[in-house]
């Protein structure tokens, strides 16, 4: 007679556990440490005496539709930012080709591409209806805003001109300016938020 265990994989069961135990030790010892929500109220007992931590941030809600357009503005700043940045590049990577690349084609296909975002922003911004409260700043920024596409085509026309990029350098030049003016615009009408 066999004096064998004859249920095999007995010790798989506790090895398992074991494993489950050691994952979990490792997990929980990785996690960071445990924040403590903003606003809210800790008190800490030391002996017999309590301390307070009093709330120290105060926050206001405001109304959706102020919520609403300045949400837009914030897109409007990021889209205003992200054409500069096009065209920036675009501009550097035509001073700075080797071997024909980026070709003549390229540049102007990005610069153009910056033509139609720029449209679309300038015609976003002049479609905007602000509430009340930023009816006596909006219009600068609509202004403003109105100057990005033609901005644009001077930097089209840079590129197209027979000089050494004179041009096209003094119109990246100043359409980095136009940028700057607009969202300069666009800080004044967060300024003015009730």
């Amino acid at each position: 007679m066999s004096k064998a265990d004859p249920k095999h994989g007995r010790w798989i069961l506790p090895a398992v556990i074991a494993g489950l135990i050691g994952f979990t030790y490792l997990f929980v010892t990785a996690l960071p440490p445990a924040e403590i929500p903003v606003g809210t109220t800790t008190t800490v007992a030391a002996s017999d005496t309590t301390t307070s931590v009093p709330d120290s941030t105060t926050t206001t809600t405001l109304p959706a539709d102020i919520a609403d357009f300045l949400a837009l503005v914030d897109a409007y700043e990021l889209t205003a930012k992200s054409i500069a940045n096009d065209i920036d590049e675009a501009n550097t990577a035509w001073e700075n080709k080797a071997d024909g690349v980026p070709s003549f084609a390229d540049t102007l296909a990005a610069f153009e591409a910056a033509k139609v975002e720029a449209q679309t922003l300038s015609e976003s911004v002049a479609a905007t209806s602000p509430p009340d409260a930023y009816a006596s700043v909006w219009p600068d920024s609509v202004t403003a805003a109105a100057t990005l596409p033609p901005g644009v085509d001077a930097v089209i026309e840079g590129l197209r001109a027979p000089d050494d990029g004179t041009a096209r350098r003094e119109a990246v030049a100043a359409y980095e300016v136009l940028t700057t003016e607009f969202i300069a615009t666009l800080i004044q009408v967060r300024a003015a938020t009730p």
